[in-house]
């Protein structure tokens, strides 16, 4: 049985570029092709200000001193709404609750930092490797999936093939589908891919 250790990068890791920094941005190149400018944002928005910015986070999962999985999450102030990047783990610590875990600390960490938080989206390109896998472990987590046809957004966006799940944290009116727009909106403009 391994014994997982759960903390959010900090400046520290940045600035002295620790080992879990590196991991880090080795799997955000490799895994998502995430240009430097791309993880030179992440990091800023990481580093943000409490003014109203978005602001990433990432959570990451240390056994032993090695990474064995990261989630990379925003929040959006704005429409008070979570948003799911990338959650990894690596494969050697797959199939172990590692990933529900990540999440689980993702949703701690949203509530308890941003208590007017409503809830976080994902998005998931269906053509993908292990789509149904993925979908099935979002699904458990307690996620709902949003038709995004429903909505009127770029064409493009409808025929994309992304999928949006929706885990809410409390439900309540102030939820309308102009809402749900703008926060697709907002958050389409400010990730990493």
């Amino acid at each position: 049985m391994y014994n997982f250790k759960f903390q959010e990068l900090d400046d520290q890791d940045f600035h002295q570029e620790s080992i879990h920094f590196r991991t880090l941005v080795k799997y955000c190149r490799e895994m998502f092709h995430c240009s430097i400018e791309e993880i030179v944002s992440l990091v800023g928005k990481m580093l943000a200000g409490e003014n109203g910015q978005v602001k990433a986070h990432v959570i990451y999962a240390d056994c032993s001193g090695e990474m064995t999985g990261f989630i990379i999450f925003y929040y959006y102030p704005q429409n008070k709404v979570g948003f799911i990047e990338a959650i990894v783990v690596m494969e050697n610590y797959r199939d172990q609750g590692v990933g529900s875990l990540l999440y689980w600390k993702m949703v701690d960490f949203l509530k308890k930092n941003y208590p007017e938080c409503m809830g976080h989206i994902l998005e998931m390109c269906q053509d993908r490797e292990n789509y149904l896998k993925r979908k099935a472990f979002f699904l458990k987590q307690g996620c709902i999936p949003l038709a995004l046809d429903f909505f009127v957004l770029d064409p493009e966006i409808n025929k994309s093939g992304i999928q949006i799940l929706y885990h809410p944290y409390r439900l309540n009116q102030e939820y309308s589908l102009n809402t749900i727009e703008e926060i697709l909106r907002e958050m389409s403009k400010d990730t990493i891919h």
